[in-house]
């Protein structure tokens, strides 16, 4: 069969219509969900967020993750300055909110076990309190085999 002149502009709407038909096929088929109500007011405390991860890494402080087959180990290596007293982890599955949850770190000399339920992503924020009740937090993210 011999191309002629009328054949590319059929061949170009063609393709343009089928990949019109895919796009509109997956937004009938993926749903968006709303996860919170008013999503631009709920996020004015990124600021104050940003604000305690900087604090936290002016001091010099790291928080290791060792992961294994049922979960992570949680160490914290202060290099100085007044040691915090108290500290928060919590532990945030992106895909089932049911997961969710919040673990106390009371002694911050010793690691903290966090039993991760469900293999996969998981993001966790450590959030610590010193003696002047400055509050410091480091955000991770880890996989679970």
């Amino acid at each position: 069969m011999k191309f002629t002149w009328w054949m590319a502009p059929v061949i170009g709407i063609g393709l343009c219509a089928i990949a019109n038909g895919v796009l509109i096929a997956t937004a009938f088929k993926v749903r968006p969900q709303k996860l919170v109500e008013h999503a631009y007011a709920d996020s004015k405390h990124e600021d104050a967020r940003s604000a305690e991860r900087d604090v936290f890494t002016a001091r010099g402080w790291t928080v290791t993750a060792a992961v294994d087959g049922s979960g992570c180990t949680l160490t914290l290596v202060s290099t100085g300055g007044a040691p915090p007293v108290a500290g928060v982890v919590d532990l945030y599955r992106p895909d089932d909110r049911s997961a969710d949850r919040q673990l106390v770190w009371s002694d911050l000399a010793t690691p903290l076990r966090c039993t991760l339920p469900k293999p996969g992503a998981w993001s966790l924020r450590v959030v610590l309190r010193d003696a002047k009740e400055v509050v410091l937090a480091h955000d991770m993210r880890l996989n679970r085999p």
